[in-house]
């Protein structure tokens, strides 16, 4: 059986890179000015690291559980890790393809009892060219059932 995937597209459109920049407090001019950007080596101004993340507006939670199968119970789910892993920074103006999937899924033994699961979500994007341009992996814990349940 194939692996289940999700292949959707990440626009790194210039307002949205100024609206993250500013939201995590970058104060860099290489996300806001162009020219700065360029003195800097990049054709354009570049999103900041982690901008990936809002993928998570083009890719709803009930979309991602119901294609990827994880069946995740997020009454009791915690964030737990996130990575980022970069060949290169994302330049305004290009769309990324990208593909989520499940990378890990596995039951350990909690410390006070009950199991605890964690799922790592991953998401590669690509430029236009196919090129990797950078890996998102974020990991959830879903926490045991409440014994009195």
């Amino acid at each position: 059986m194939a692996e289940a995937s999700i292949v959707f597209k990440l626009p790194v459109e210039r307002a949205k890179i100024r609206e993250f920049a500013l939201a995590v407090g970058e104060d860099n001019p290489i996300y806001f000015d162009a020219e700065a950007a360029r003195m800097a080596g990049y054709s354009d101004i570049v999103a900041p690291p982690t901008f990936s993340v809002t993928q998570m507006w083009h890719l709803s939670r009930e979309e991602r559980e119901e294609r990827l199968g994880a069946n995740l119970d997020y009454a009791r789910v915690l964030h737990a890790e996130q990575e980022f892993q970069y060949k290169r920074l994302p330049v305004a103006g290009e769309t990324l393809d990208a593909t989520m999937r499940i990378s890990r899924d596995v039951t350990k033994q909690g410390r006070r009892g009950g199991e605890l699961r964690f799922v790592t979500y991953e998401s590669r994007f690509d430029d236009a060219a196919g090129e990797e341009v950078l890996r998102a992996l974020y990991t959830l814990v879903q926490t045991s059932k409440d014994p009195g349940e």
